[in-house]
């Protein structure tokens, strides 16, 4: 039982402890806001898009390809966000904060917080998970833009539906997963020269990542509508991953399906979250409030989950 606790901690503690020296070295103002653009700009476009390109092209696609868990993957998103809606009735009094609510409980930070979990406990992303984001991303963009549309009586929000669409041809993670699919399929290979570069942005990746998240933390943020926010914070990190573990038990996944469906719907809110609901007219505060305390909860969530999902032999 200890065993499985410190390897629990092992596990989900270095994920907060890196995005906890962002936060440090941001209060200290060693890291300044420069530097926070600057390192979301190589985390986004070049360093997680490499490591997507990498985990999908080295590995065969066709082999690899898991229909029955892709399927549960959209479908799962697209329940949840039926299921949140419905919660939604019971914990958010306000019909203006409706679509930050929704939102951010059902979008997780998948690539940069969920592949830091991944490799702890299996030592690498995968070329499973990589293709998952080729699925998700696009779903998680268009749920998006139809909630805030459909609950925002701002028609403006509307205007900017073709835009969102337009922005999910052009995500840098889609374009990876799309050019790895690509290379897999003929067979290409990098030279040294090249793969050993793309390998020291793969690495890169994930710390960076974690670091940028935690400079962009908000302790002034984290009390701002706080009812909904922690109303949010407890389906997005242990309702909705509940049901979908539960679910896929029931499906009869296999254990490292099972732990990937888990990090799927059990991370915290991605920050992108309150940067998309704050462009399309929904409430913001309520949008960053739900970041900042999932980002923090999760520490404990993650760490019950691994412990659990250790004592009962899937991981």
């Amino acid at each position: 039982m200890l065993d499985n606790f410190i390897f629990s901690l092992s596990v989900a503690l270095p994920i907060f402890l890196i995005m906890l020296s962002g936060f440090i070295l941001k209060t200290k103002n060693i890291i300044k806001k420069d530097f926070i653009t600057a390192a979301n700009f190589i985390v986004f476009y070049i360093a997680l898009p490499l490591k997507l390109f990498n985990n999908v092209s080295r590995s065969s696609v066709v082999d690899n390809f898991n229909f029955e868990l892709i399927s549960f993957a959209i479908m799962g998103t697209i329940i949840s966000v039926a299921l949140i809606y419905i919660y939604s009735k019971f914990v958010v009094e306000e019909k203006n904060k409706l679509g930050a609510f929704i939102h951010g409980t059902f979008r997780g930070n998948f690539v940069y917080v969920g592949f830091s979990l991944l490799e702890n406990v299996t030592g690498a992303v995968g070329p499973l998970a990589s293709l998952v984001v080729a699925f998700v991303v696009p779903i998680y963009n268009v749920l998006a833009v139809l909630v805030l549309i459909l609950t925002n009586s701002n028609n403006k929000a509307k205007n900017q539906f073709k835009d969102a669409l337009k922005n999910i041809i052009k995500n840098p993670f889609i374009i990876a997963i799309g050019l790895g699919i690509i290379a897999s399929l003929i067979n290409f290979k990098m030279t040294p020269l090249m793969q050993n570069t793309a390998n020291y942005f793969d690495v890169l990746a994930t710390p960076l990542a974690l670091l940028t998240i935690g400079a962009t933390f908000r302790v002034d943020k984290l009390f701002i509508d706080i009812k909904p926010a922690a109303a949010s914070a407890i389906f997005k990190l242990i309702i909705n991953p509940l049901l979908a573990v539960m679910a896929a038990l029931l499906l009869d996944f296999s254990n490292s399906e099972i732990f990937l469906i888990y990090i799927l719907f059990g991370v915290p809110t991605s920050i992108s979250s309150a940067i998309i609901t704050a462009a399309m007219g929904g409430d913001e505060n309520l949008a960053a409030s739900i970041v900042m305390l999932t980002t923090l909860g999760s520490v404990f969530s993650l760490t019950l989950f691994v412990f659990v999902f250790k004592l009962i032999k899937i991981i």
